[in-house]
């Protein structure tokens, strides 16, 4: 489910998700390069979507509160909230919760945000288009803001984000593999020992194969549309 990220700052230009990696996050620039095993071990089968986002919730608590020096997230700080990447199905419930419990007028206001968000990209069905217009894609919308982002960096779902959004920020690793940073604001004094500690690892969430893959907006507007949203 996840990609690596790593784009750099260059000058003034606000540092955004550069889309790569087929199994992991956003790609980064610290990435030990090495395979990563896809599949839910077996401790985590029979797990309901919302235990796997309420672990992502209390692993990364437990990091803030053990290494609040290396964790530089906070209320605010949006810079994994650019660039469109892919979620799972599972989110798609808890996004429609989410927007379901909002005031209609902030909920008109995501849904044409996310429908002009699809239409300016000329967004493609991720679960039917191959591997080099899905590349383009995500090329194209290393800047595009979150349809669910504020003016002040706020995420107005958050009790109902994606489970990548819950752990970003995060090291990675599969298992007793350590796979490497993400965000380029954290960790970077820490010891190697303090980053393998503060790893989330992908074996405690599903596998997301090509049949499962959307981004925010398309979710989004899917939701509408089956809730007959687009048109109150």
């Amino acid at each position: 489910m996840h990609r690596l990220f790593g784009a750099g700052k260059q000058g003034a230009r606000e540092p955004t998700p550069n889309p790569e990696a087929a199994v992991v996050y956003h790609k980064g620039k610290n990435v030990v390069t090495s395979s990563v095993v896809r599949g839910v071990p077996e401790k985590t089968r029979d797990e309901t979507y919302t235990s796997i986002l309420d672990r992502a919730d209390d692993f990364f608590r437990s990091v803030a509160a053990a290494q609040p020096e290396n964790l530089q997230c906070g209320k605010g700080c949006s810079l994994c909230c650019y660039g469109l990447f892919e979620i799972g199905s599972g989110d798609v419930p808890i996004i429609a919760e989410g927007l379901e419990k909002m005031h209609p007028a902030r909920r008109r206001m995501i849904v044409r945000r996310a429908q002009e968000i699809l239409a300016a990209s000329n967004h493609p069905d991720l679960r039917e288009c191959a591997p080099a217009e899905k590349e383009s894609f995500f090329a194209r919308t290393e800047s595009t803001p979150c349809p669910n982002l504020n003016d002040r960096g706020e995420c107005l779902i958050y009790e109902h984000r994606p489970l990548v959004c819950r752990t970003f920020g995060l090291p990675l690793r599969n298992a007793d593999q350590y796979i490497g940073d993400i965000c380029e604001l954290n960790f970077l004094d820490a010891a190697q020992a303090e980053r393998e500690a503060a790893a989330w690892d992908l074996q405690w969430e599903d596998a997301l194969g090509a049949e499962d893959e959307y981004t925010i907006p398309e979710a989004i507007v899917i939701v509408a549309r089956m809730r007959g949203w687009l048109t109150d």
